[in-house]
């Protein structure tokens, strides 16, 4: 999930950003399959900083019938011929051919997997690997792979809204960009090239918190780069599967025990945090757990107005609107899927005017509401920002919190009542029945 927070927006599990969730509404992927050729691909699989000799690889589309609904595996008997299963070399590399079948809808998202093989001189039958790769249709476009932890730290974080296993990612029919927005956020955090932090995505005036996806991989590395194990069993591969189980059934796999850490990043976090020393900090890490409160993943921007920013919606298109809140700012930000700037100019959408903006919802139109805290009115600003009408009155008095029913009538929080408009803004009511004192927020029963 992505979660903003002052001037922070925190990949983390729970249907929220993802959940808010890089969200968006278009059709589905297609499920059915065409003979469309996809590309060749070439990479390397790594362990750590070795190779990891004679490990299965497979590339899976993702699916199209609903949250973590069946991936389906392009590299078949039929498509490779011979050469199945597609095995890395002795020294970790590996070719898919162009032989295999895309999704009819090129469109549609596809990673790669890695399991098994020799991390070391003895197999691992508990390695996964995996690296997001994008649109079945862009691979022409990808020179290089190079499958490693990071590259699957990078992955999950990014998928987990979408992914209830390695072979179960997928989204429902109505948030096809929602997946495909994820997917962008990959190439922000990693380098698939290189297998290295950060992304030839990442905008200009954005960060990562390098040391923690490091770390990260460590921890994933501690299992990979050994012989396996079992829940418990006082292997790394066992203390990695024992602390990353939410519930009372153990992965047996990196990739699931990092989806488990994803979904769950307040889950043994001290205990997870050990495996570092264990797999000897191969990505150099310099994380301490004093910095660690939960396993989050977060891209911090800049920029763009941002100035306290005090609420967070996101448009049908996956972009992202924030109102600025700090002192003199009275501006509204957005920024694209992709984090970059979204609006030209430096200061944010000004149209309104607004007043110590508060909070922000959008419209099936598109359009942006902000409650202004500061001189108790609500501002539409139009879909691309430049203009803005101010309504007030009804009973606004410090609003706080804003939402939409399904009819598109507006609700809004004050400091005592709650405000009703239409969605042109006419006025239906102030309502301070029930019990209302001190409201911070609204949501809306879809009923």
């Amino acid at each position: 999930m992505i979660r903003q927070r002052m001037q922070r927006w925190m990949l983390i599990p729970a249907a929220l950003l993802a959940g808010l969730a890089l969200a968006g509404c278009s059709a589905g992927p297609a499920s059915a399959f065409a003979p469309v050729p996809g590309s060749a691909i070439q990479g390397r699989v790594y362990g750590g900083q070795q190779p990891v000799a004679f490990a299965t690889v497979q590339l899976y589309a993702t699916g199209s019938s609903g949250y973590g609904s069946a991936s389906t595996a392009l590299i078949t008997s039929s498509s490779a011929g011979a050469a199945y299963p597609i095995k890395t070399d002795a020294s970790g590399n590996f070719t898919i051919s162009g032989d295999f079948n895309c999704p009819t809808l090129s469109s549609t998202p596809v990673y790669l997997v890695v399991t098994g093989g020799y991390p070391t001189s003895q197999p691992n039958p508990n390695l996964a690997l995996m690296a997001a790769l994008g649109p079945c249709g862009g691979l022409s476009g990808i020179s290089f792979v190079n499958v490693n932890e990071i590259t699957t730290v990078a992955s999950v974080w990014a998928l987990s809204p979408f992914m209830t296993g390695i072979t179960n990612i997928g989204t429902s029919s109505t948030n096809a960009l929602g997946l495909t927005n994820a997917f962008a956020a990959v190439n922000k955090m990693v380098n698939i090239a290189t297998g290295t932090v950060s992304g030839p995505a990442l905008p200009s005036g954005a960060t990562l918190p390098t040391d923690e996806i490091n770390g990260l991989g460590d921890i994933l590395a501690a299992c990979v780069n050994s012989s396996g194990g079992n829940d418990n069993d006082g292997s790394n591969c066992g203390t990695l599967f024992h602390n990353a189980k939410p519930g009372s059934t153990a992965p047996t796999d990196t990739v699931t025990a990092a989806m488990n850490i994803a979904q769950n990043p307040s889950l043994n976090v001290s205990a997870l945090f050990g495996l570092i020393s264990s797999a000897g900090s191969v990505f150099a890490t310099n994380l301490t757990l004093a910095n660690v409160n939960a396993w989050t993943i977060a891209i911090n921007y800049t920029g763009v107005g941002l100035n306290k920013p005090n609420g967070i919606a996101n448009d049908a298109n996956g972009n992202v609107w924030l109102p600025n809140s700090g002192s003199g700012a009275n501006s509204v930000t957005e920024l694209s899927s992709t984090g970059a700037a979204a609006q030209s100019g430096s200061t944010g959408y000004t149209a309104g005017p607004m007043s110590a903006p508060s909070a922000i919802a959008i419209d099936a139109s598109g359009n942006a509401w902000v409650t202004n805290s500061g001189n108790a009115t609500i501002t539409k600003l139009n879909s691309t920002g430049t203009t803005g009408t101010v309504y007030s009155g009804n009973g606004l008095s410090t609003p706080n919190s804003i939402a939409f029913d399904s009819a598109g009538d507006i609700w809004v929080v004050n400091a005592g009542s709650v405000s009703a408009f239409t969605s042109s803004g006419g006025t239906i009511g102030n309502f301070t029945t029930g019990g209302i004192s001190a409201p911070v927020g609204i949501a809306i029963d879809p009923q």
